[in-house]
């Protein structure tokens, strides 16, 4: 008898086999429990019926050379899956027959034997045994879930024609001590689940290297049954228990424990487990050349410095008066992993998830007969939304060689065909009382207590709306002037996306975040006339009247002085000593673009701590007698709707493979 006692590697792929590779305790007694009556008339186990059935010898010799493994480095010396088809775990075997078991797929299996025999196990032992027993004794059609864990369709609709997955059943219901035995004519098919196909296919290295490199096992003390402490008194096990887990397949992010990255940036996840066999994903799977492509393409964009002031601390840490800088020992490894996470967390798609008109779901096999362009957009599992546009068809990115997996399908992409906004999207402040930069010990953000968020709902104030402008989100900030200013006040604006992207193209699943690169930096600037009307039951006809309007806007018209502080040296030289100097005249909502192709020269994607922020100061209009006390500043105070950084990049939308 083969040792009862083993560790139990419980991964995403070998659970059933897991389960099932338990020994019985002893070889003459199996527990029957009340699994089925066929036991009680049967006198062999499914080993012993499968060795005298001279239809099934290729099945056989193959069966009795395959070791079980508990995961793909750790086979059990000496214990085949012989040993469990005779021994008291019930199971069903769906055995394929000789004549319809070509001699070149024999002898391909049983070469891998030897040579790879945890995919023996997981591509066709585990494809043709499932738990338990499923005998045909009526009409349905059943998913059985097989011990590699996927499911095959067990079709007995029709008693003369009984299939599982497609092959037909030439025997069944042979009743054995320890299950039942179905004799099939031919195989049944086997398909790799997406991380299956990324771990153990050969023709994508480098996005395969970096799924797999992110598989952690770990030890389950309260699932493993401990022995006898060692000599020193530490705990021994007879029975450990360890889970694989890949952290890819996560609904969030997390913090790399160890390595370059260990606190720079989060390591974003696909939000989707790849090797769930009950899913419908469609993923988009990059050919090493068109990564390689797509990195030269947008390596740029990615400049990181060597230190940077930890921003987020600054403001937490003693009530904000705590100046922290970070090193970066290495700048090119960071921008190297930043690279591998954005260019593939957008590649997973759930098809139950992408919008359709009507009620119903997606069901796969319609999704992919025209690459989902009948959707009203893609949506990733990440969260990004990808729209078609005159200039950009969305179901690009499924263009090349399509691959059935067993949980969806896959695209083997030589050309990358996202859209730029992907990587370096227009980011959008939306100025909010978190959007400020606030740091206590300094004369910055000098700003009164009476500043505050004002609302204005754009469609009950849709004439006002319809003539001077619309404010996102149905409110506007107020930026008071403070009470002992001495010089015009300043305030700081955080630049680092609150908001979606509002791009015909892409609507982003995360915060958008300013790249190495250049950009036009514009303020959304709201009316003094607005806040008179915000909480009004009924407008004032005046407030229409263009003439109205301009006098009390020359009341409120701004001059203002706009700066941008880089956060990567400190305090002393991160401040850009250049500045732009725009007039706000009041009259509408206003996009001013208050500086053309500023260049920020590192990028802070994907940084946890760092961000650039914009640095505005404000004063009333110079014509003003320097005897009244608007010399001091805006004294009726500043509206502000948004803070925005139009990307000037261009030949991003389309990063061909090089051959």
């Amino acid at each position: 008898m083969a040792n009862n006692k083993f560790n139990k590697y419980i991964g995403a792929i070998a659970l059933g086999a897991a389960i099932l590779a338990v020994p019985s305790c002893s070889d003459d007694h199996f527990p029957y429990g009340d699994d089925d009556a066929q036991s009680v008339d049967a006198t062999k186990t499914l080993w012993q019926h499968i060795c005298e059935n001279d239809k099934l010898t290729k099945f056989r010799t193959i069966v009795e050379n395959t070791k079980y493994w508990k995961d793909d480095k750790h086979p059990i010396p000496d214990y085949t899956f012989a040993d469990i088809l005779n021994s008291g775990q019930v199971a069903t075997v769906w055995a394929p027959e000789d004549d319809d078991f070509s001699d070149a797929e024999f002898q391909n299996w049983l070469d891998m034997c030897t040579t790879d025999g945890y995919n023996v196990q997981q591509q066709f032992i585990g494809n043709h045994i499932a738990l338990w027993r499923n005998n045909i004794s009526d009409n349905k059609v059943d998913t059985i879930k097989m011990i590699n864990g996927k499911n095959l369709v067990f079709n007995k609709s029709d008693n003369n024609n009984v299939t599982i997955q497609g092959v037909p059943v030439s025997e069944k219901n042979i009743p054995a001590l320890n299950g039942t035995l179905h004799v099939i004519k031919g195989t049944t098919p086997f398909h790799y689940n997406f991380y299956e196909y990324l771990k153990f296919s050969p023709s994508l290295p480098i996005l395969s290297e970096y799924v797999v490199s992110k598989d952690t096992t770990e030890f389950s003390k309260d699932a493993s049954i401990e022995g006898l402490p060692d000599k020193d008194g530490n705990p021994s096990y007879v029975d450990s228990v360890y889970y694989t887990r890949n952290l890819l397949f996560e609904n969030y992010s997390y913090l790399p424990k160890s390595g370059a990255e260990k606190w720079d940036i989060p390591m974003e996840c696909f939000h989707a487990r790849l090797n769930a066999e009950d899913s419908a994903f469609v993923m988009v799977m990059p050919t090493d050349e068109a990564i390689a492509k797509a990195k030269e393409k947008i390596a740029h964009l990615y400049k990181y410095p060597t230190s940077y002031e930890d921003r987020d601390e600054i403001e937490a840490s003693e009530g904000g008066t705590k100046l922290t800088n970070r090193t970066i020992k290495n700048p090119d490894s960071l921008a190297n992993m930043s690279m591998n996470m954005d260019l593939t967390t957008p590649l997973v798609f759930n098809v139950k998830q992408q919008p359709k008109n009507g009620s119903k779901l997606w069901e796969l096999e319609d999704f992919i007969k025209d690459k989902g362009a009948s959707a009203k957009f893609l949506l990733n599992t990440f969260g990004d939304t990808l729209r078609t546009t005159d200039t950009w068809d969305k179901t690009s990115i499924f263009n090349g060689e399509r691959i059935k997996m067993s949980n969806g399908y896959g695209y083997l992409a030589t050309a990358w065909s996202f859209p730029r906004e992907l990587f370096n999207p227009d980011i959008e402040v939306d100025v909010n009382a978190a959007a400020f930069y606030y740091m206590k010990n300094s004369s910055i953000h000098k700003i009164g207590t009476s500043s505050r968020s004002i609302p204005f709902n754009n469609e009950k104030y849709a004439a006002i709306a319809n003539k001077y402008g619309k404010v996102y989100g149905n409110n506007f900030y107020y930026i008071a002037p403070h009470s002992n200013a001495t010089t015009n006040p300043t305030f700081e604006i955080k630049l680092r996306g609150n908001q979606s992207t509002t791009s015909d193209i892409v609507t982003r699943g995360k915060t958008a975040e300013v790249m190495s690169g250049k950009y036009d930096i514009q303020v959304v600037l709201v009316p003094y006339l607005y806040s008179l009307i915000s909480d009004a039951e009924e407008i004032r006809e005046d407030y229409l009247n263009e003439d109205f309007v301009k006098s009390i806007a020359d009341e409120h018209k701004m001059s203002l002085t706009v700066k941008v502080r880089s956060n990567v040296k400190g305090t002393g030289d991160a401040m850009s000593s250049a500045s732009a100097t725009f007039t706000y005249d009041g009259l509408k909502v206003d996009t001013i673009t208050v500086w053309e192709d500023f260049e920020f020269k590192y990028s802070y994607k994907n940084m946890r701590f760092s961000y650039p922020t914009l640095q505005i100061s404000g004063k009333t209009s110079t014509s003003r007698t320097a005897a009244t006390s608007t010399s001091k500043g805006f004294i009726f105070g500043l509206y502000i709707d948004r803070v925005i950084l139009r990307s000037k990049e261009t030949g991003l939308e389309t990063i061909l493979d090089p051959q």
